[in-house]
């Protein structure tokens, strides 16, 4: 059986925009909301402290779409999460998580799919500091619960998930959060 090979697909329109763009666009927004939320929801969410205490001080992880794609940097500082937005070449990771395919990243990113099915499914590749991955992984699926919808959130939590904050406060929240210069 023969493989067909990888088409990657660019849909032009005038101006020189293009959807693969937009699509670049929309998982960058998306990845930085999550960075800001795990800052955010430290203070709120029990279940994020009790898995924050697991990881060891001066914590260091990244996220990215894919590999060598810039990455949204969080660390634990003084027992709750500091997020220091995107950067190329991150240093001093402990732990890196990107998807093995941008299409897997939408998946999750959409809300088709949760990161612990993904992670489950090793659609995910975590480099770095294995020992705190469930941990990592774990809050990072209660951060998309929370800006998920509620239907979306208990289909993966797995349970009725209730919020501390609404949505529409984390995502305010967010938008207010410090912003390093140049980021979105």
């Amino acid at each position: 059986m023969l493989e067909e090979p990888e088409q990657n697909i660019e849909i032009n329109f005038k101006g020189g925009f293009n959807l693969k763009k937009l699509h670049h666009l929309i998982d960058k927004l998306i990845l930085s909301l999550i960075g800001r939320s795990f800052t955010i929801l430290t203070d709120t969410e029990p279940i994020i402290k009790r898995e924050l205490a697991y990881l060891p001080d001066e914590f260091t992880a990244a996220f990215a779409v894919e590999e060598g794609a810039p990455s949204i940097i969080v660390k634990k500082e003084n027992n709750r999460f500091k997020y220091f937005g995107y950067h190329y070449e991150p240093n001093n990771i402990d732990l890196r998580l990107y998807f093995k395919d941008e299409e897997f990243a939408y998946e999750v990113l959409g809300a088709k799919e949760g990161i612990r099915q993904a992670f489950s499914e090793h659609k995910i590749i975590l480099e770095g500091d294995l020992e705190y991955a469930v941990s990592l992984i774990y809050i990072f699926e209660v951060v998309e619960a929370y800006i998920m919808s509620e239907k979306f959130s208990e289909k993966i939590i797995g349970y009725k998930f209730k919020r501390n904050i609404s949505r529409l406060q984390l995502i305010i929240r967010a938008l207010f959060l410090y912003r390093e210069k140049g980021e979105i």
